[in-house]
């Protein structure tokens, strides 16, 4: 088995996890994945100032 080091891009963290899931492993946890997940219905909630 290899393994590949990843960096979280929510908090920063470098993390490792085997080469066949590189692509699919982006966050380092679970809590890193749902800040995001808040970050982005934040964004779509929000009003956009263009409109």
């Amino acid at each position: 088995m290899k393994y590949v080091r990843k960096i979280c891009p929510a908090c920063g963290n470098q993390f490792v996890v085997l080469e066949s899931m590189e692509e699919k492993a982006i966050y380092c946890t679970l809590k890193c994945f749902l800040e995001s997940q808040d970050q982005i219905s934040e964004n779509k909630t929000s009003p956009s100032l263009h409109e």
